[in-house]
């Protein structure tokens, strides 16, 4: 597997597939998805070797977030989407923060399930306590997330904010023709929200590549390295931004440690978009699970255009990263291990257009 920690030199921009018309402001999404760091990887390989790169990819995990400021413990450190159980007082920019608690529909007083729009569901995450708590936009260290992974507090300074992280500054563009990237009209302006990394921040994207669909000289993984040691510079978001990157082995699934799940519930974290072939719908059952509650950060609308693909403008719906999903295993043969640092099949084949959707890791209820 290798990582790939990218910086951009400039501002960058990653669209959704909400439309917008010209004369109207477009905002970059954030965080931005899986997909297009892909493409970016993917085109690297094209250009030099000009083969078809639409399998060359077995899975991609990502982009993650590194911060180059934290250095008092003499490590580095990963952010990772925050789960979206994990509130704060509103009103209130830092301050103590908030977990939600899941208890069985026969447990409250105060009202039933059936007097609610949710009717399938049998569980609810809700706030027990006097304070005005509610989600929020931001990154869990991992140091954070291996402690909500075990049921354990989450420390404020594990918790990194939007704002801490990226700022929006208004730029003016013009539309471009994506096959020549040439100008297309000289009164088609628009606005873009671009955003910017703060000082100190990075993406971090991990790729495992199929090796038997590489050409013969990257057959392996150190000569992958040193292909992608060549010149390290990708393009990257919407305008094709040059981004600076460096390149590396390692195995993101040996950060965390498993924890031992009592009993059949847990929870599951979407770690990138989740996509289900409802759309907005999340299934009654998912892999041998049933879903039994849900805290979803917000939905998010999914687009790929890519001329190497032959896709134009194809959309998808689907669940914002850090959502959080509370299930019961109903199969014995369900393996967990499929599950950490893994992905929701066959949703994942499904959804092949939309590499590194669907990432999911577990954790205690």
């Amino acid at each position: 597997m290798l990582r790939f920690k990218i910086k951009p030199y400039d501002v960058l921009f990653f669209g959704s597939g909400k439309p917008f018309n010209l004369g109207e402001t477009a905002k970059s999404v954030f965080p931005p998805f899986p997909h297009t760091f892909a493409g970016a990887i993917c085109a690297k390989i094209y250009q030099h070797y000009g083969i078809d790169t639409s399998e060359i990819l077995k899975h991609v995990y990502g982009p993650f977030l590194y911060n180059d400021n934290d250095t008092k413990e003499k490590k580095e450190k990963l952010y990772f989407p925050k789960p979206a159980d994990i509130y704060k007082e509103r009103k209130k920019e830092k301050g103590e923060l908030f977990f939600l608690n899941v208890k069985d529909d026969n447990k409250y007083s105060l009202f039933r399930f059936e007097n609610t729009n949710k009717p399938n569901v049998k569980m609810l995450p809700i706030y027990i306590g006097m304070e005005d708590v509610g989600g929020f936009d931001g990154f869990i260290s991992e140091d954070g997330l291996n402690s909500w992974i075990n049921g354990d507090t989450v420390r404020n300074e594990d918790i990194k904010g939007f704002n801490e992280i990226f700022k929006y500054e208004d730029r003016v563009g013009i539309k471009i023709n994506s096959a020549t990237h040439s100008v297309m009209q000289e009164d088609g302006l628009y606005r873009i929200k671009f955003l910017r990394l703060k000082d100190g921040w990075s993406f971090v994207f991990y790729v495992e590549f199929n090796i038997e669909k590489l050409p013969k000289d990257l057959k392996d993984e150190e000569k992958l390295l040193r292909f992608y040691n060549s010149n390290k510079i990708l393009k990257l978001g919407g305008e094709m931004r040059s981004v600076y990157y460096e390149v590396g082995k390692e195995d993101i699934k040996q950060r965390f440690k498993k924890p031992k799940i009592n009993g059949n519930r847990f929870k599951l974290l979407f770690l990138s978009p989740g996509i289900f072939n409802g759309g907005n719908v999340i299934p009654k059952n998912i892999c041998g699970f049933e879903v039994l509650s849900a805290c979803i950060s917000s939905f998010v609308n999914l687009a790929i255009k890519s001329s190497g693909l032959k896709i134009n403008n194809f959309t998808k719906r689907g669940i914002r990263a850090g959502s959080v999903l509370y299930v019961e295993k109903k199969i014995n043969e369900v393996n967990l291990d499929n599950y950490w640092f893994g992905f929701l099949k066959p949703y994942q084949n499904r959804n092949k257009k939309f590499i590194g959707s669907n990432l999911v890791i577990y954790g205690k209820i």
